[in-house]
């Protein structure tokens, strides 16, 4: 059976969307530092005209080749695979087999809602196809009869060849999606809060700042403080609380929009998580992918009780956005129900927090080197600028240390037949890693002459995700406790796998 699909016909319109955007950010930064002449009335309407015919015509370039690409774009399942098809001079086609799909994934941006399209992207661990526009319905449709192929699949080890898509759907009525965890508005709050909100406020300010180069916008900011009181010191604290303050606020805005009404769905061996306001997403992960599961906290959020999953898997594919390949199942969620829903989810997982292992002579290597380097930028300012600058370096230094001492103290592993548990820590935020033996790619130990005489050692395990590879490192921990993590992975190089080992120098006393 042979039945090629079109895209959404809003892709069209898509390809001079795209034209624009290509040049939106250079013509905002020629307007922005041409407005004097724009404003002062020596620019006649015959140079106006003549900007905006060559601007359309840059469009019709920069979208044309796009457009036509687009109008030859075909997609269809046929005898056990998704076949998608494009190319204007050259044609390409990609072949995806069914029975190794790990994702499907959907999104719904503002502009693709509004005419009922969306993006879809589909993962194996060796490539991934990402169609930009298409009917949500279609999309739909697809996605449940890629879940019944591959159901299909897995039980008979056979896909039957006649199945073209569009099809008839089966008399039967399919198996529905199980909603495990539905994210409610106060958890919505309390991660939004506690999930970096003014970094992500920062970002999104300082990135527009730099593009229109609005350097006068800050000047006026600070000018309207310092007008305002006549201490001028009292004028920037003020003026940086404030900034603080609104950029918090606006960055919880943001966070809760983007995870509105997080939802975690499971159907076989298919988890689905669903979120957002204005651009919704749609991520799936198949289990038996899963290359690693991982669970975070920072200090804070252990204060209040809740923690987050992922999962990794892999794909060798650059088609998607992200290239490390981590999906996020539980993004916060309370102790108890990740646990409970995580042993639903991976019943052969065991999930235990492993021991503190790194023992007191190592506690000083985590901070050692920038507490160092903290002293001596702090002495030069204190020496050639700042009388005051010792006060701010023993803040830095108290934190540092602290944060060393919290590293150290969380870190530790345990070992149960052809199972890990390992949970590496930096800067007040754990990660504790769950590794299947016959997931492990790569193991390294580094050492330096230092480690050596201390007896200590770092140790690196590896499990494919995305392009770069998800790496636990235990670091400064009892060498016998390396020699026990090695014998471990030692076991899977029959799997060929890549056991290494590193000498660093004298990278780290």
């Amino acid at each position: 059976m042979y039945s090629p699909q079109k895209l959404h016909p809003v892709a069209y319109l898509g390809s001079i969307v795209n034209g624009v955007r290509n040049l939106w950010i250079p013509l905002i930064i020629i307007l922005f530092n041409s407005r004097d002449v724009i404003f002062s009335g020596e620019i006649s309407l015959k140079y106006i005209l003549i900007f905006i015919s060559i601007l359309i015509l840059v469009i019709v370039l920069f979208g044309g080749m796009d457009f036509l690409n687009k109008y030859r774009t075909r997609f269809w399942i046929e005898a056990g695979k998704f076949i998608y098809k494009d190319g204007v001079i050259t044609n390409r086609e990609k072949e995806l087999d069914i029975g190794r799909i790990q994702s499907i994934d959907f999104s719904e941006p503002i502009f693709h809602r509004m005419f009922g399209a969306v993006k879809l992207e589909i993962i194996t661990p060796g490539d991934a196809i990402r169609i930009d526009t298409m009917k949500k319905t279609q999309a739909e449709s697809l996605q449940r009869i890629l879940y019944d192929e591959k159901s299909q699949a897995e039980g008979e080890a056979i896909i039957g060849a006649s199945s073209g898509w569009p099809r008839q759907e089966a008399e039967e009525e399919p198996q529905e999606f199980t909603t495990l965890y539905l994210m409610s508005n106060r958890s919505l709050l309390l991660m939004s809060m506690t999930s970096g909100a003014l970094g992500t406020f920062l970002a999104l300010a300082f990135g527009f700042i730099n593009i229109i180069g609005a350097d006068f916008l800050l000047e006026r900011y600070f000018d309207y403080f310092e007008g305002a009181f006549q201490s001028v010191l009292w004028a920037y604290m003020l003026a940086v609380g404030s900034f603080i303050l609104v950029g918090y606020a606006i960055g919880i805005l943001i966070l809760m929009i983007k995870y509105y009404k997080y939802t975690l769905k499971m159907k076989d061996d298919d988890l689905v998580v669903e979120y957002g306001l204005i651009e919704k997403k749609h991520q799936s992960i198949n289990i038996n992918r899963v290359q690693n599961i991982i669970i975070r906290d920072s200090i804070l959020r252990r204060m209040i009780g809740y923690y987050s999953l992922a999962a990794t898997i892999t794909s060798d594919s650059l088609e998607g956005d992200d290239v490390e390949g981590k999906v996020e199942i539980l993004p916060f969620i309370k102790r108890d129900d990740l646990y409970r829903i995580t042993k639903e989810i991976f019943p052969n997982y065991h999930i235990e927090v492993p021991p503190r292992i790194v023992p007191v002579r190592g506690y000083r290597r985590y901070f050692q080197v920038m507490a160092l380097g903290i002293f001596t930028v702090s002495a030069i300012i204190q020496y050639f600028w700042f009388d005051y600058m010792w006060a701010i370096g023993l803040a830095l230094l108290t934190i540092v240390a602290l944060s060393g001492f919290y590293s150290a103290y969380n870190s530790g592993y345990t070992i149960r037949d052809e199972e890990i548990n390992l949970m590496t820590t930096s800067f007040f935020k754990r990660s504790h890693y769950i590794i299947k033996s016959e997931k492990l790619i790569e193991a390294e130990w580094a050492y330096n002459p230092f480690l050596k005489r201390s007896e200590l050692g770092i140790i690196t395990l590896v499990t494919a995700a995305g392009m770069m590879g998800s790496r636990a490192t235990l670091k400064f921990i009892d060498q016998k406790d390396v020699d026990t993590i090695w014998q471990w992975a030692e076991r899977s190089a029959s799997n060929e796998k890549d056991i290494t080992e590193i000498d660093h120098g004298v990278a780290d006393s």
